[in-house]
């Protein structure tokens, strides 16, 4: 590797320094070419000649990051695809984020951001943070600000800087640092008395958790609504006291959303116990804002009253119906299918609430009689009509299902079972706006993997395999699933505790290409559903287009042909579902999967001849697992 220089140095022989675009005592940033694919990159280069034994600890924290975000697999997180130690300097190679950081564009602008904005990014970060918290082991990245949040042209913001982000260990409630930015920090982050402030370290019973972040979110939202950074000022005690107080939002500017303020007050709570217990919560609510002012409130309460009473008086005749005719029992039974068959012919389309007709009978019918399996199956179709799963559906289902006990029993438990995780593998997340589709095709076989487990354990136990009565191949496509979705978090695993990931690279090989060619075979009724089939293409290709996972496979004894003809059977599958395709419903919602699919195969193809038929790439990374 040339090492002299600065500006159009090489690096490993492919990356061209073009330019510095941020500095630090020990580090620079460069904007770099590689010169074999044509992308830019930013390429940090740490600096060996430190002089002393703080800053060999500085520099090795920096190299500890890096190898940190290795693991860390999200569109708004700048992805590291390199670290390349050439003796004088250590360079981490990084997705280059073409933005600004919002602290900066605000400034510039010289006023706060629009509220529809601030929202809009609140919820992209809440879908970060949750990624990071739901990792194994969970991650609390204790540094949010508009410092690290850089805004590209299109309005998508990505985060940076993980230098004091904390693995949750099991058994411990904190690392004992005290990090972050005063103002936007949780309280339970800085010193708490004069003891902390000068040893420096956190006492080990403070818990910092997902709720730290929770708070920093709040203040962040704050910020950008408001104009008004907040700063910290010693008390004198020891302790960090806001600078100025953290007024309601609409006391600076009376046209922002009622709902918003509310958000921001519980967000930033002092008592993590009275915060959002999690982020998606916090996203959710940021998501209906608008409902949560207090004339919406009113509103809902007058509804629940009434409906109370429509109820009740329901129940009155229902009952007196009963106790005349035919007894309590029949007339539940008579209910049930009365609401099943109403269900049934219901229109599925929303209503002003986002509740169909047929969905309130469906969760009805199970009110009436939670053990019974078929409202589940139709409650399933209903959400599947418009082929998207949304988080508020998913919620709603969930509190549904939570009705249904213990039904292992029940010779068509196993059944819907897989019924939902194919619901959950083709639909959920299908809406979600911005970022990776073929990330969201990630985080929806994640979603789907306990069902499909649920339904190996059925398969596997002595006690219910003779009744159950799901479909073989149902079983068997619930084993290969389930092996493709635990595969990132067991390769991860493998990382972490330096072992070999060889055998769940073939593992994971074996169902994802045997899953796909199986598809191509079956003919008519015989395939999975559409949207299964479409996310099998994009976990295919997702995996395929990335020189890490590529590099594993042929770690694992994959070869180039077996990889080459897999993707042949992805652009077979996707031909396949061109019908689908074209159907005006299926273009809104599976347009941009369809587009990202095509283009994953074109980098795919480019990614396969680079790892393939380049010793020297192969080798580096080979050198890079044996130093991590």
């Amino acid at each position: 590797m040339s090492e002299q220089g600065g500006t159009g140095r090489r690096v490993d022989d492919k990356y061209v320094l073009i330019e510095p675009i941020g500095a630090g005592g020990m580090a620079t940033v460069w904007l770099a070419r590689d010169e074999r694919l044509g992308k830019l990159w930013a390429i940090k280069e740490i600096k060996q000649n430190v002089g002393g034994v703080h800053e060999a600890a500085i520099r090795q924290t920096m190299i500890d990051e890096a190898n940190f975000m290795k693991r860390l697999d999200h569109p708004a997180i700048p992805r590291v695809v390199d670290i390349l130690d050439t003796g004088a300097s250590v360079f981490v190679v990084m997705d280059y984020i073409d933005g600004t950081e919002l602290s900066k564009v605000m400034r510039g602008q010289g006023h706060p951001f629009e509220q529809e904005d601030v929202i809009k990014w609140g919820i992209q970060l809440c879908d970060v943070l949750g990624y990071l918290h739901n990792v194994d082991p969970p991650v609390v990245y204790r540094d949010m600000k508009p410092a690290n949040i850089m805004l590209r042209d299109d309005g998508v913001v990505r985060l940076v800087d993980f230098g004091v982000s904390m693995e949750c260990e099991p058994g411990k409630n904190n690392d004992g640092r005290i990090v972050g930015t005063p103002g936007y920090a949780a309280p339970e982050q800085m010193p708490q008395n004069q003891e902390q402030l000068r040893t420096g370290r956190l006492d080990p019973s403070v818990v910092i958790d997902g709720r730290a972040d929770v708070y920093s979110l709040g203040v962040t939202l704050y910020a950008l609504a408001t104009g008004h950074v907040p700063r910290r000022a010693s008390s004198g005690q020891g302790a960090d006291e806001p600078a100025f107080r953290m007024r309601p939002i609409r006391e600076w500017n009376p046209q922002l959303s009622e709902g918003l303020e509310r958000i921001i007050l519980k967000a930033t709570e002092a008592d993590p116990d009275r915060r959002y217990a999690t982020v998606d919560a916090m996203r959710y609510d940021l998501e209906h804002h608008e409902q949560l002012t207090e004339d919406w409130r009113v509103a809902q309460r007058a509804k629940t009253t009434r409906f109370r009473r429509l109820v009740i008086a329901t129940a009155c005749c229902l009952l007196l119906g009963v106790c005349c005719l035919f007894g309590a029992q029949a007339a539940l039974r008579s209910s049930y299918e009365a609401c099943l068959l109403y269900a049934s012919d219901a229109s599925r389309v929303e209503n002003e609430d986002g509740v169909s007709d047929a969905e309130s009978l469906y969760v009805q019918a199970i009110s009436l009689s939670p053990s019974r399996l078929k409202a589940y199956r139709g409650l399933l179709d209903v959400y599947e009509y418009d082929f998207k799963f949304t988080q508020e559906e998913e919620r709603r289902f969930r509190k549904a299902f939570a009705k249904v006990g213990d039904a292992a029993d029940d010779p068509d438990f196993a059944q819907l079972c897989f019924d939902v995780g194919t619901c959950y593998l083709s639909y959920f997340g299908i809406d979600r706006a911005g970022g990776s589709v073929g990330n969201a095709a990630l985080a929806s076989i994640d979603a789907a993997a306990p069902w499909f487990r649920r339904v190996v354990e059925l398969g596997e136990d002595e006690r219910f395999e003779s009744a159950q009565r799901v479909n073989g191949e149902d079983v068997r496509a619930a084993q290969s699933y389930t092996v493709i979705a635990e595969f990132h978090q067991k390769v991860a695993r493998a990382g972490r505790e330096g072992r070999s990931s060889s055998e769940d690279y073939a593992a994971f090989w074996d169902s994802l290409s045997g899953s796909i060619s199986l598809e191509n075979a079956l003919e008519g009724k015989d395939k999975s559903p559409e949207g299964v089939r479409v996310r099998l293409c994009q976990v295919a290709v997702e995996s395929t287009a990335s020189a890490t996972y590529l590099l594993g496979l042929s770690r694992a004894g994959v070869t180039k042909d077996q990889v080459q003809t897999m993707l042949d059977e992805v652009r077979r599958c996707v031909e396949g579902l061109a019908d689908f395709a074209s159907l005006e419903e299926c273009r809104i919602v599976y347009g941009p999967v369809f587009e990202e699919i095509r283009e994953g195969l074109g980098i795919a193809d480019r990614t396969l001849k680079s790892v393939y038929e380049n010793p020297v790439a192969r080798m580096s990374n080979t050198s890079e697992e044996v130093e991590s």
